[in-house]
């Protein structure tokens, strides 16, 4: 099984490195089956629980106040020019992603960083919607 070869090869599943992040700063964690979201900063995160060793990180942002076809066009536009951030319609809202390979190296200075991407291209994507 694909988690018990991870292990072997001395490979945390990713989430889990964000799950220590998270717990030694002392934030609070809702966890779910799937997945477990948190708040930075007064915005919500999203990461999703799995045996991969990439994790990923998702902003879901309410965009049901605007046309789906203006939302397509600003996320196509948005994913041209972000090559570490993704930007997807789903239903009424916009996820706005980031995806990585943590390592026991990666310091809290980078999750803090990523979560900042990830607020700042949210921003960028509002403004282009308005």
């Amino acid at each position: 099984d694909a988690y018990i070869a991870n292990m072997q090869d001395g490979c945390m599943a990713g989430f889990k490195y964000l799950l220590n992040f998270l717990k030694n700063e002392g934030f609070k964690v809702n966890e779910e089956d799937g997945h477990f979201s948190f708040k930075y900063q007064g915005s919500v995160y999203i990461a999703f629980k799995n045996d991969s060793p990439y994790l990923q990180i998702v902003m879901i942002c309410n965009t049901k106040s605007f046309m789906r076809n203006r939302l397509l066009d600003v996320c196509n536009e948005m994913n041209k020019d972000k090559f570490v951030i993704k930007f997807v319609v789903m239903d009424e809202n916009v996820w706005c992603s980031y995806e990585f390979r943590p390592t026991e190296q990666t310091t809290s200075d980078e999750f803090e960083t990523t979560l900042l991407l990830l607020d700042k291209a949210s921003d960028e994507m509002f403004e282009k919607l308005r």
